[in-house]
């Protein structure tokens, strides 16, 4: 997992050639100024949800990852609790099997890392377990979630 400022994402470019493309999508456009729901940057193979929200109690909230794409998530404005662990932790319990659909297969796990993602972002590959729209406060959250296909 790869975390940091947005105005450092350009740091993370030469990784792949979709992650590319989104870091060069992120530099030409205001992310705030998308309509909610999906945009297509390269097809399917990256694209972005746009959503505002009040992020939800802790305990309302599951770890999740994915087998075809990387999640690049980006709070725009606002402050969501974030959390991590890698792929071995023992602790880690599917909770729903993986949904070919949706690309997601959901878990509950302890020992895990929060920190508050606060317009910044949160690269994760298939071994970062992830939770995400984890309360803070009560404030809107502006986020955005880009999905880049993991090249084989």
């Amino acid at each position: 997992m790869i975390v940091g400022k947005l105005r450092d994402i350009k740091r993370y470019k030469g990784l792949s050639k979709n992650i590319d493309t989104a870091i060069d999508f992120i530099l030409n456009h205001d992310l705030l100024a998308l309509p909610k729901g999906k945009t297509l940057i390269d097809g399917n193979d990256v694209y972005v949800n746009r959503d505002t929200y009040v992020a939800r109690p802790l305990e309302e909230c599951f770890f999740e990852n994915h087998e075809h794409y990387l999640d690049l998530q980006i709070v725009l404005k606002g402050q969501e609790l974030f959390g991590y662990t890698d792929i071995t932790n023992p602790s880690i319990r599917v909770t729903t099997p993986y949904n070919t659909e949706k690309d997601v297969t959901k878990y509950s796990a302890e020992n895990g890392v929060y920190f508050v993602l606060e317009e910044g972002f949160a690269l994760v590959f298939h071994e970062d377990i992830h939770l995400a729209k984890a309360k803070v406060n009560d404030e809107l959250v502006e986020k955005a979630v880009i999905k880049i296909k993991i090249e084989e």
